[in-house]
């Protein structure tokens, strides 16, 4: 695990070493063991390292093939490494270290573009050829990974490209950072799904490579991006329900036993959920003592401590729960603002980054359910769209609904009736991907025109792009719901947000449930085996069986949170009232100052619930002050 930079250039010259050295200095926490930069005429990569495997430095990057032939920089983890590089050797590849960036390198030397099939993992990676001056850069199936870039010269990359892990980073190229502009279509996007979708990023000269997807640059091509993988879902699975069970078993216990080798301690992250809960079930049967780490909160609606604790008392792992103090949560906001160098309004990442820093007190490398939800439709949505995909769209439904919310009374805990009734009605007059876009947006998409101001007003009418994308080669609803959670809240939301904070602490995660093996294998699902009634996640639970208490079994899904509405109306009320007052929005210009002090009194006053839109309004205000005012 690793942060990456580079540029490449259509001249033999060798680019900028001093902006590249500048790129990695931005990401010393994702990578605290070490550094390099090195130069080829057209190229030069760097590299900040978090040694996991082969701590020696045989293991360093960036990484050159024999006779600088090629050069890799290389951010993840190959799991498959060990076989690969008995083929390759068996090929006749020599190997001066153990690590899996040479066997990286040396199938890239050998597949070529067909690489990407050989190796399962996490990764995000740029390859020079030194041989015909080309550029790669690849993400993984499901993009655990994050990379940045941007053609220079222009959007053909006339004058090259530059990548990074981060956003900050890549800022720190001249070119990149005079063409600061943001992107107002991603503006508009942000305010459906609380983060900016790939291919866009917040600015509109960068670029985010997508899940599955691969770049490809030379001075005679431009840039050229295509897809190299991505879920099938037109296949069906037929067989004995408890022979599924079964494999899905043995599939899953493969995939976390791969996921337990590296170098350095690991541990697993446990929430006393289904998904944790397999993952650390699996581990204990692999590994004679596991750690496991969980963290409460002092609001018991938020708090899921107990649970974890009676798993862990279960399966005997060495455990390790820490009770959040809601000044420790309320302390952590301002210092997340200051660390996203791009906008995500996801709550979740305050208490995701102190359950990082809990575990990296004993371990380097964490396990985590990520990915169950979305392969074995886990979310309360896909019950509750299983019975509206049987009856008409009501394109006036979603109002009235609304204005049934807006007479409930608000509550500040976790998924209170009004917040879920109002979250409900944005979804109604729609279906498919749409509707559950519909269903997570902090805001009700149709209202976005109201927010904009009037010169980013036009970008409203994309706002639904990515969602409605995401559903290409789909056939039912179901199948679509299911693309958009993997395609884009799973890959730009869910996974970015686990990215950034483990990374901020150095922090290795690790989602055994995205197992090449175990997503295809889950994806080919009959729908019944997935969903059965208001049962999510039905396979899944019979696999897990009788490792875990039953009451585990029957838990209800529960979100990992913080109070945010709470907060805004007592500890955050001056940070709210700071970043979002007329003065500021009037000087910013991308918002509406009248519409947004309405939400706020409305918040503040207590007769609606708007958390989802003050908070995003807050997370996209305090960037831009930080990164395009301050800059």
């Amino acid at each position: 695990m690793c942060g990456i930079a580079g540029i490449a250039t259509p001249t033999a010259a060798v680019p900028g070493t001093g902006e590249v050295r500048a790129m990695i200095a931005r990401l010393v926490h994702r990578g605290p063991d070490g550094d390099g930069v090195h130069a080829m005429p057209g190229c030069v990569f760097g590299h900040r390292r978090l040694a996991i495997v082969d701590l020696s430095p045989l293991g360093a990057q960036p990484m050159c093939a024999p006779g600088d032939a090629a050069m890799l920089t290389f951010n993840g983890e190959i799991y498959d490494f060990a076989a690969l590089r008995a083929e390759l050797e068996s090929a006749g590849y020599a190997f001066r270290s153990r690590s899996d960036t040479e066997v990286l390198l040396h199938a890239l030397d050998r597949w070529g573009a067909g690489a990407l099939e050989h190796v399962h993992g996490m990764f995000a990676f740029g390859h020079w050829d030194a041989r015909t001056a080309t550029l790669t850069l690849a993400r993984d199936r499901f993009g655990k990974k994050p990379l940045y870039y941007a053609p220079l010269g222009d959007a053909s990359g006339s004058g090259g490209v530059a990548f990074a892990s981060e956003l900050g980073a890549l800022l720190e190229h001249a070119e990149v950072r005079a063409r600061r502009e943001i992107d107002p279509v991603a503006v508009a996007q942000f305010f459906v799904h609380e983060f900016v979708p790939q291919p866009r990023s917040i600015l509109a000269g960068v670029r985010k490579l997508g899940a599955g997807e691969r770049l490809t640059w030379s001075a005679a091509t431009g840039v050229r991006v295509d897809t190299w993988w991505r879920p099938n879902f037109g296949v069906r699975l037929r067989g004995d329900t408890r022979e599924l069970t079964e494999e899905l078993s043995r599939r899953v216990t493969r995939a976390v036993s791969r996921r337990l080798v590296a170098d350095v301690p690991v541990g697993v992250f446990l929430s006393g959920g289904i998904d944790s809960s397999f993952v650390a079930a699996c581990a204990v049967e692999a590994h004679p003592r596991v750690k496991t780490f969980a963290i409460g909160f002092e609001d018991p609606s938020f708090d899921e401590s107990s649970h974890a604790a009676l798993v862990a008392k279960h399966l005997g792992t060495d455990h390790t729960t820490e009770v959040l103090s809601e000044s420790a949560l309320v302390d952590l906001v301002v210092p997340t603002l200051d660390a996203m160098d791009e906008p995500h309004a996801d709550g979740s990442i305050l208490p995701t980054t102190l359950l990082a820093r809990l575990a990296r007190r004993s371990v380097t490398v964490a396990l985590g359910g990520d990915g169950g939800d979305e392969i074995m439709a886990g979310y309360p949505t896909f019950s509750v769209d299983q019975v509206l995909s049987r009856l008409p769209v009501m394109p006036g439904a979603g109002r009235l609904a609304g204005l049934l919310a807006a007479r409930l009374r608000p509550g500040d805990g976790n998924f209170s009736t009004a917040f879920k009734v109002q979250q409900f009605a944005q979804g109604l007059g729609s279906r498919g991907a749409e509707r559950h876009a519909r269903w997570l947006a902090p805001m009700d998409p149709d209202d976005l025109r109201s927010l904009l101001a009037p010169a980013l007003r036009g970008a409203a009418a994309n706002a639904l792009d990515a969602a409605r994308a995401s559903s290409e080669g789909t056939a039912t609803d179901f199948d679509a719901a299911t693309a958009f959670y993997l395609r884009v809240y799973l890959a730009d939301g869910v996974l970015q947000k686990v990215d950034r904070a483990t990374m901020r602490v150095s922090l290795e995660a690790r989602a055994p449930l995205l197992d090449t093996e175990v997503a295809t294998f889950c994806l080919a699902l009959p729908e019944s085996l997935r969903l059965r009634g208001t049962t999510t996640k039905y396979l899944l639970r019979r696999a897990l069986g009788n490792r875990v208490p039953r009451s585990i079994l029957e838990r209800p899904k529960k979100g990992f949170g913080a109070p945010i509405g709470r907060w805004l109306r007592g500890p955050l009320r001056e940070l709210l009232l700071d970043t979002l007052s007329p003065a500021r929005m009037r000087l910013g210009g991308w918002f509406e100052p009248a519409f947004v002090a309405r939400h706020v009194d409305e918040h503040l006053s207590g007769a609606r619930d708007h958390r989802k839109l003050l908070f995003a309004l807050i997370c996209v205000e305090h960037w831009r002050r930080r990164w395009l005012e301050a800059a």
